[in-house]
């Protein structure tokens, strides 16, 4: 799944649902959606706007790729012991998800959730 850091969440969200015709799966109003391929239950784009400072002012560069994993535990573990650089803390619990998100070698932004 890619998420999208946008300005405008419901113009965003229309867009992605009524003109490339995804579907909405998790949705929080003004803040956060995931969305699907029309008869899928797998999530492919989350739009989201909440870490405005993820949004860079060069338009085209908002996107965060995220990978899910079984045990987000074990990968945190596996990722520290691999010396990976974590970006922030852990989120997204009192919300009914676990989300961190690392950096790649470039200082890329990538999340990792279960």
């Amino acid at each position: 799944m890619v998420t999208v850091q946008v300005r405008e969440f419901d113009a965003a969200l229309q867009w992605y649902r009524d003109v490339l015709g995804l579907e909405v799966q998790w949705f929080e109003a003004g803040e956060f959606a995931t969305l699907a391929a029309q008869e899928s239950d797998t999530p492919v784009l989350a739009i989201a706007t909440d870490h405005p400072e993820r949004i860079s002012a060069t338009p085209g560069t908002g996107w965060t790729p995220t990978l899910e994993v079984q045990d987000l535990d074990a990968a945190v573990a596996e990722l520290r012991s691999r010396g990976v650089v974590f970006d922030a803390g852990e989120e997204g619990a009192d919300e009914g998800y676990r989300l961190v998100r690392v950096r790649d070698p470039e200082g890329n932004v990538l999340g990792i959730t279960s």
